[in-house]
């Protein structure tokens, strides 16, 4: 039996892996979008045909803002077919990364491969012998059937084709995924510099593509250990001291038990001033498929399994002593990409989430389903809203724990202790890829977050405190994740501007363009318009010039 523990947790490591719209407030027909088609949605998964390494210039229509002087990076799947072969998922394309630079009114535009082993070993065989999340490699075709199906029970490596996000760490880039490795990567010319596994320095097997950090420096991070009992980690990285390795002085600041045999698929965490959120939500990750789908060649979508029937668990971590808070926080199951935002609120926490009613926009990010004529989308990811209370009064029986003014949202106490929650929707927009201005007001009260609508690819607008919305897109154009960029010496939350890459439907007739847009009312201040090979991206992060 401790054999087949060990081989199970060997093969986790490997499986963790209309030109402008109305900027006015509307309800959003849920519904009947919902049956129609998803605008340009074959640009998701649109490869790049060649690099762009050295920065061109592009043309701008309407007006750069002269203080905006920095680089957007973003990341994202940027090449899907190699050889004859081809990637079933979203999530598995090559790793591409894309740097905007901004200075004095004018925009530079850059690209290059990630070259992570999974790539050089593919652009070798000039086939898909690396694996990923939806994608299982060719075998090695010098091998007989019997040394195929031994190779199979062989320990292999997670995926380094880190494609998801982009961290900063003192004056450093780093290219991020899901598993225990990550990139570091030259901040002007994009080349991949060295190699970084967390698992070298600390017991995790893997670990998330979004860290939070503090002014300070300090990053945060959490990573699952598998073994014996599943735990959740939270990780800490202290990049103070500029002579030491990035890793060196990681530590694990608490460790959080799985509550069953198979863990929780997780993509994101929360952070206030003083707490960690984690939420254990029901899609797992089934241990007895996983010698199984090695065996016979599945991918880790075939062993993710989505449990309706268990609740959502809230755990709450102490940020500076790493204890775990004693109330279970449990809410009707749903499933989560991303954290929006979390803040402490007069002996509260509240909890803003992109939530899904199940795991359907996983299943809905094939390559097969998304370049079909006719692609409708999974059913959209609400914004909604949880209060956790930190006092419980063990006498409260059926009456509401949740004493904030002006939300809906509720806690009620159960016959076992836990405090079960019931949230509350913010507003009709149905986005995903949530930003909001987090140098200031990450961890904090706050009032906005930006996003994309994933029905129309609308660039949204949410209001908290008036529980609206406002949007902006254009016709034959995928919008990326939307990244905010504060004015100098701002006077308000949203005093800046949204920087959003657009993605053109047909590059023959329209060129790709880089979006600016004022932060208060999205409306357009320029546009930079891009004349080469740019595809979809994830996630990504704007950095100021020095």
């Amino acid at each position: 039996m401790s054999q087949l523990l060990v081989r199970v947790q060997q093969h986790l490591q490997l499986f963790a892996a209309s030109r402008h719209l109305t900027t006015s407030s509307r309800a959003c027909a849920e519904a009947s979008k919902a049956e129609k088609p998803f605008r340009s949605v074959r640009a998701f998964v649109r490869s790049a045909k060649q690099e762009t390494p050295e920065p061109i210039e592009t043309s701008i229509s309407g007006e750069v803002p002269k203080w905006i002087d920095g680089s957007l990076y973003r990341n994202g799947p940027g090449l899907f077919e190699v050889g004859n072969d081809k990637y079933n998922h979203l999530f598995d394309g090559l790793s591409l990364l894309h740097r905007f630079n901004i200075k004095n009114g004018q925009v530079t535009y850059q690209n290059r491969f990630l070259r992570s082993d999974h790539y050089t070993k593919n652009m070798k065989a000039n086939r898909i012998v690396c694996g990923e999340f939806g994608t299982v490699g060719h075998p090695d075709p010098c091998h007989n059937l019997f040394q195929r199906v031994l190779s199979r029970f062989k320990t292999r490596k997670a995926s380094d084709n880190c494609n998801v996000n982009v961290m900063s760490i003192k004056d450093e880039i780093y290219a991020m995924t899901e598993t225990s490795y990550m990139w570091r990567i030259d901040p002007k010319t994009l080349e991949s510099v060295e190699k970084l596994d967390i698992s070298e320095f600390l017991a995790v097997n893997m670990a998330t593509a979004h860290p939070h950090y503090t002014n300070d420096g300090t990053h945060y991070n959490m990573g699952s250990s598998f073994g014996k009992v599943t735990k959740y980690n939270i990780i800490k990285i202290d990049a103070a001291d500029a002579g030491q390795p990035l890793l060196q002085k990681s530590s694990i600041l608490c460790s959080i038990p799985a509550r069953g045999r198979d863990p929780s698929y997780y993509h994101s965490f929360g952070m206030t001033d003083n707490y960690f959120v984690y939420v254990e939500q029901p899609l797992h990750i089934n241990v007895m498929k996983v010698l199984k789908a090695t065996l016979l060649g599945s991918s880790f979508t075939d062993i993710m399994e989505y449990r309706p029937q268990n609740k959502a668990r809230f755990h709450v971590v102490n940020s500076r002593t790493g204890e775990l808070y004693s109330i279970e926080y449990t809410a009707d199951a749903f499933f989560c990409f991303h954290h929006i935002n979390a803040y402490e609120d007069d002996g509260h926490i509240v909890v803003d989430l992109c939530t899904h009613k199940d795991e359907g926009v996983i299943h809905k990010g094939s390559v097969e389903e998304m370049t079909k004529d006719e692609y409708v989308p999974a059913q959209g990811s609400k914004v909604m809203r949880y209060v956790l209370p930190l006092t419980v009064d063990k006498k409260a029986g059926i009456h509401n724990l949740v004493k904030l003014p002006n939300t809906e949202c509720s806690a009620r106490l159960g016959e076992d202790g836990s405090v079960f929650c019931i949230p509350e929707r913010i507003s009709d927009a149905v986005i995903e890829l949530p930003q909001i201005n987090y140098a200031s007001y990450n961890g904090k009260p706050y009032q906005y977050s930006y996003g994309i609508n994933v029905y129309s690819s609308e660039i949204n607008k949410i209001d908290f405190k008036n529980k609206s919305y406002k949007a902006w897109g254009m016709d034959d154009y995928i919008a990326s994740e939307p990244v905010f960029v504060a004015a100098p010496s701002s006077g308000s939350e949203d005093d800046g501007v949204v920087l959003t890459a657009l993605v053109s439907d047909d590059p023959s007739k329209k060129p790709h363009l880089l979006a600016i847009l004022d932060a208060r009312d999205l409306k357009e201040i320029g546009l930079a318009k891009i004349n080469v090979d740019m595809t979809n991206s994830f996630h990504g992060m704007f950095i100021r010039n020095a």
